[in-house]
């Protein structure tokens, strides 16, 4: 056998047929007995040959029966993120029942956006990327069918997402009606003023803040009701250095009750809650956002806002499939509600 990567052309030869004959015994078999097949194969075996490369294969056929996911994390960031996990889920859901793949790429890591241009896709879906970043640029030159799921709305493509200022309100009145008058929030920080690819998801995360803080303003309270506390991520072990910041305010302005952006951040409190010795709810009420499957297993179960993380990302991939198949298709919007467990209660 030679040394040299064997081609097509190399097993026609070998196997004394045409070239088209082993081009079909691996794309039409149909056009083919099955002992011509079989020898085909047999032979294409013994020397090596790997089978019709799936980047021409796909150029042939004008479809690659995948679905690129562009996400705003690194790829270790995305699977440590149980929302983000929910979301991929959802989209891994659908593409699995239409015998679909799924490609992630990580905008983080693909500064120049060379990993969209050269992915073999039939659509994109973006998840919270910014809009400045050159991967969404690559995205949109594709002219590919797009989804854009969350944050930011992208002009002429249909997107799939929450109204993150609504949530963070209902939030805001379930505590007021509780009788809160002192808050705290916590959430991730702004960010940096450049083009970051962890702009666009700390958008949502701001507008929640928004949503809550007008509810507080409404109510007739001051803006020092509030006390904001920013953290460089959305994960437990922040979560918990936010508590030690709420707790050394003076009496008159400690909260009485905690919105956390995320249930990652009020996972966190809880536990630095606890650490403390404060009764979750008689000391302090607390509030997550996103409904992941640990804010109903937590001690005491966490009263959240449900936005269906499953749902969007399935829903983002119907979306992408229907327009691959040539259907024009609609924004989705998915209602944010209020999950009231057991971690909120009267004031104190």
């Amino acid at each position: 056998m030679s040394e040299d990567r064997p081609t097509l052309d190399t097993v026609a030869k070998a196997a004394g047929v045409s070239r088209m004959t082993v081009s079909n015994a691996y794309n039409r078999p149909d056009q083919l007995s099955e002992k011509t097949r079989a020898h085909v194969l047999a032979v294409a075996e013994h020397l090596g040959y790997p089978g019709p490369d799936p980047a021409g294969r796909s150029l042939r056929r004008g479809r690659a029966d995948s679905v690129g996911v562009l996400l705003s994390e690194d790829l270790s960031a995305a699977f440590s993120d149980p929302g983000l996990v929910a979301f991929l889920e959802g989209i891994a859901d659908e593409l699995s029942t239409a015998r679909q793949a799924m490609l992630l790429i990580p905008a983080e890591v693909d500064v120049d956006g060379a990993l969209v241009r050269d992915a073999i896709v039939d659509a994109f879906i973006t998840c919270s990327v910014d809009e400045a970043h050159p991967s969404l640029a690559a995205v949109l030159s594709r002219r590919l069918p797009v989804v854009a799921a969350g944050i930011p709305r992208l002009e002429g493509v249909p997107g799939v997402g929450i109204d993150n200022t609504r949530g963070g309100t209902i939030v805001g009145e379930h505590l007021l009606g509780l009788g809160h008058r002192r808050f705290g929030v916590v959430m991730r920080s702004a960010g940096r003023s450049d083009a970051s690819p962890r702009t666009a998801p700390r958008v949502g995360l701001r507008q929640r803040y928004e949503g809550f803080s007008r509810a507080v303003e409404e109510a007739g309270l001051p803006a020092s009701a509030i006390s904001v506390v920013e953290v460089p991520d959305s994960t437990i072990a922040a979560g918990r250095a936010a508590v030690e910041q709420l707790l050394v305010l003076p009496p008159r302005r400690r909260p009485t009750a905690v919105f956390a952006v995320t249930d990652a951040l009020a996972l966190g409190v809880l536990d630095a809650a606890h650490a403390v010795g404060l009764r979750v709810p008689r000391d302090l009420s607390v509030v997550g956002f996103d409904d992941i499957a640990e804010a109903a297993r937590s001690r005491p179960a966490l009263t959240t806002v449900s936005q269906a993380l499953r749902e969007q990302g399935a829903q983002s991939a119907i979306l992408a499939l229907r327009q691959v198949e040539g259907h024009r298709v609609r924004s989705v919007r998915i209602d944010a509600e209020l999950v009231v467990r057991d971690s909120t209660g009267p004031a104190a």
